[in-house]
């Protein structure tokens, strides 16, 4: 479990790096933008420490209900620089019901810029294996990047879907 501001930067940084990569090899510099990246919980006591690291930290938090765990979606004061932008968004997911997850970083999202998702996850279909979500909150299109982290396909930056389906 992360304990320290610093340390949850710094254990970013390999998954940024994959991202990187990732980016670079698709050439997707200017045709997407990454949108947060999202951390896993184990536990219920591993959700609340972290979230506590950021209250102080952050712009704001935003928490929901979501698949009958909490979800908070966090502004980070200090964003994580990748290829597509400055991610300025944490999703800092509680266990689930479950119990299948593990504290880990699970994912950074990235939204089509100056085409359709369509045409973004066509694309990526040629040469990756895509697995397609569809959840009643949140449909995306997945790729694994490397030992289980990936690479989400999503429509749109998730703060304007929270703002228009959260926030009303």
């Amino acid at each position: 479990m992360i304990k320290t501001l610093a340390e949850f930067y710094t254990q970013s940084k390999k998954y940024v790096a994959l991202f990187d990569r990732f980016v670079e090899k698709h050439d997707l510099g200017e045709r997407a933008q990454a949108d947060h990246i999202c951390y896993k919980c184990g536990s219920k006591e591993s959700f609340e420490h972290i979230r506590s690291l950021f209250e102080d930290e952050s712009l704001y938090l935003y928490q929901s209900i979501i698949s009958k765990r909490r979800i908070a979606y966090i502004r980070l004061a200090r964003g994580i620089p990748t290829a597509l932008g400055v991610i300025t968004f944490l999703e800092l997911s509680d266990q689930k019901p479950d119990n299948s997850q593990h504290d880990r970083f699970d994912h950074i999202e990235a939204y089509a810029v100056g085409r359709t998702y369509a045409e973004m996850v066509e694309e990526l279909e040629k040469t990756e294996t895509v697995i397609k979500f569809e959840r009643p909150h949140h449909s995306t299109h997945d790729i694994d990047i490397e030992d289980g982290f990936l690479f989400r396909c999503t429509q749109g930056p998730l703060i304007e879907k929270i703002k228009k389906s959260e926030m009303v």
